[in-house]
C-alpha cells in the first residue's frame, strides 16, 4: 500500500463515497459532515490517507483534529497535571480516526495516529496558540486498547471514553 496524507478538499468528494467502516457514525461523518466542518463551519480539519496503489486513488482512512479544553478536575488520573492552574486545560482533540474496513489490520491505524500526533506536536511547538494535551473520545473497548498503547490515559469508563495524553514529555525542553 502506497499512502499519502492530504487535508480534505472538495476535490476529494469522489473518494469519500466508497469508504467503509464497522462504525456507521464514522462513515456518516466522512461522507456527510467532514467537508462542511472544515470549510464552512470551521469546526475541524480532516486529513485523508489516500492509497494510490494500482494507479487509482482510494480512501484508506482519515482523522479529524479540532480544538478542545478539558476541565481541570477531570484529569485527576494524570498526576503530572496537578500543578497546573485550576482552569480548563487547552488541548487538541483527535475527534475521529477511522480505517476502511477492507484494509484494517495492516498498521494503518497506527500510521494515522502517528500522523495526527506529528501534526499535534508541530502545532504545540510552533503554532499560534499553546496547548498541553491531546484528547480523544474512544468509541469502544477496542479503541481504548489502541490508544492506551500510545500512552493515552482513560478519564472515564463510559463510552465514548475520554482519553488524554500529556504532550509536555514529548516536546523538546
Amino acid at each position: 500500500m502506497t499512502l499519502r496524507v492530504e487535508s480534505l478538499q472538495r476535490s476529494h468528494r469522489a473518494l469519500l463515497a466508497a469508504f467503509q467502516n464497522q462504525h456507521p457514525s464514522l462513515v456518516e461523518y466522512i461522507k456527510r459532515y467532514a467537508l462542511r466542518h472544515g470549510e464552512r463551519d470551521l469546526l475541524a480539519r480532516t486529513y485523508l490517507a489516500i492509497d494510490d496503489t494500482g494507479g487509482k486513488d482510494r480512501l484508506a482512512g482519515y482523522f479529524s483534529l479540532c480544538n478542545v479544553s478539558i476541565e481541570r478536575a477531570s484529569v485527576g488520573r494524570l498526576p503530572q497535571l496537578d500543578r497546573l492552574p485550576r482552569f480548563p486545560i487547552p488541548g487538541l482533540l483527535l475527534a475521529r480516526l477511522a480505517v476502511d474496513s477492507r484494509v484494517q489490520g495492516q498498521g494503518l491505524g497506527r500510521y494515522l495516529f502517528e500522523e495526527a500526533l506529528g501534526i499535534t506536536l508541530q502545532l504545540a511547538q510552533t503554532g499560534p496558540s499553546a496547548f498541553r494535551v491531546l484528547v480523544t473520545d474512544a468509541i469502544d473497548k477496542s479503541a481504548v486498547s489502541f490508544y492506551e498503547r500510545f500512552g493515552l490515559v482513560r478519564l472515564s469508563e463510559v463510552f465514548p471514553c475520554r482519553m488524554v495524553l500529556d504532550l509536555k514529555t514529548l516536546l523538546p525542553k
